[in-house]
């Protein structure tokens, strides 16, 4: 026998009277989906149904009641507590508190209490740190040892007051060396011995150079700092950077050694990279980089054909009438005689006898697969859409 409508309400009342009594709050919709139909069938809307089972609707809160709300509970810690929280105690309220005052600090000025002090260390404390570090140990510290046992303070610490990015800004803040820059090699002989070294074992990663210098060969992190990884690799003639500068340099001894313009291949096998990698270095097409440099491409890219398809077919007849040719011009004769090459006519016409069935000339016999008038005529009606199979 199916309940009665007073039995199913009664039972939905009994169950959200029982989860008001366990949990101390009003259930949220989501939380019983299996009323939620009922509700809207017999009182319009889960509030009403709420009202009707004797309860408070949960209603939004405002800005203002949320902020009120907070506030009125750090007063009361405070009252009871006679200080100030801290920001573990209110963990729960912590996406509130961010949310409408920005700060834990920001919220609790905003009660009219002074903030706790973050207790960060002074400039004077940081630096003092680093140099007792570096007179009991006779070396600068590394960042990975910066720690309580250490004597010394967390890393961010040094970054953050000293508005620097990298450890080695730090240690050059305090007056240290750097542990990774010391070498007894002058600037100019460190280079110039790191290019023999590239040259010899034909190095062109920086890992390589790390694996294979010795010990008195100035780091990685200097090399690449001072002077560019790719750089000296470029000097050393094992790697060809993708720069403005060595594609123009490439282009000018390529065509020098030539004596003509070279083609875009040409210029692909002496650089070792596609035109395309070329391209996106340069963020401008290859010929109008050419044409920057004062040089004419080898070859350009074809203008664009802005004639229809009915103005391009009355081009064809006209000049192959004009020229002698009754029955359509060869394809070698296209590019001469109309001004566009092969590939316009079949890109628009699918073949060159498409073009003769548009003029209403005869189909030639030669060339490549052959087609019948019908044939023709069904892939020229087509829309260009169409994939072509």
């Amino acid at each position: 026998m199916n309940p009665t409508q007073e039995e199913i309400i009664a039972e939905a009342f009994s169950i959200v009277n029982e989860f008001y009594t366990k949990n101390g709050r009003t259930p949220v919709r989501r939380e019983m989906e299996n009323l939620n139909t009922m509700s809207r069938r017999y009182f319009g809307t889960w509030n009403n149904f709420i009202t009707a089972a004797g309860l408070q609707p949960n209603v939004k809160k405002t800005e203002a009641i949320v902020k009120a709300e907070l506030l009125a509970q750090l007063h009361d810690f405070y009252q009871t507590n006679k200080r100030i929280p801290m920001r573990r105690e209110f963990s729960s309220k912590s996406g509130s508190i961010h949310k409408y005052f920005g700060s834990w600090n920001k919220f609790i000025i905003a009660a009219g209490y002074d903030a706790n002090d973050r207790r960060i260390p002074s400039k004077g404390k940081l630096k003092n740190s680093l140099v007792r570090y570096y007179i009991k140990h006779q070396r600068s510290p590394a960042i990975s040892e910066c720690v309580k046992s250490n004597g010394l303070y967390n890393s961010k610490s040094y970054l953050t007051h000293f508005n620097v990015s990298t450890w080695a800004d730090v240690l050059e803040y305090v007056g240290l060396p750097p542990y990774f820059r010391i070498t007894t090699l002058t600037e100019e002989e460190a280079k110039e011995k790191v290019i023999k070294l590239i040259k010899k074992h034909r190095i062109k990663y920086i890992k390589d150079y790390q694996r294979l210098k010795p010990e008195n060969y100035p780091s990685a992190w200097y090399v690449k700092e001072k002077f560019g990884w790719n750089n000296l690799c470029y000097m050393a003639g094992t790697k060809i950077p993708l720069t403005k500068f060595s594609i123009k340099d490439h282009y000018l001894l390529l065509a020098k050694k030539l004596g003509r313009k070279p083609t875009v291949k040409e210029l692909e096998a002496k650089m070792g990279a596609t035109s395309g990698a070329m391209t996106w270095k340069l963020n401008q097409r290859l010929n109008d980089f050419i044409h920057s440099i004062g040089q004419t491409p080898a070859h350009k890219t074809p203008e664009r054909c802005k004639l229809s398809k009915k103005q391009l077919a009355e081009l064809y007849k006209t000049a192959s009438i004009l020229h002698g040719f009754e029955n359509g011009m060869p394809r070698s004769k296209l590019l001469e005689l109309t001004g566009y090459s092969r590939e316009v006519y079949e890109k628009r016409f699918h073949c060159m006898n498409g073009i003769r069935l548009v003029c209403g000339l005869k189909l030639s016999a030669l060339g490549g697969k052959h087609y019948t008038e019908e044939e023709l005529r069904n892939i020229l009606k087509k829309p260009k859409y169409v994939r072509q199979r």
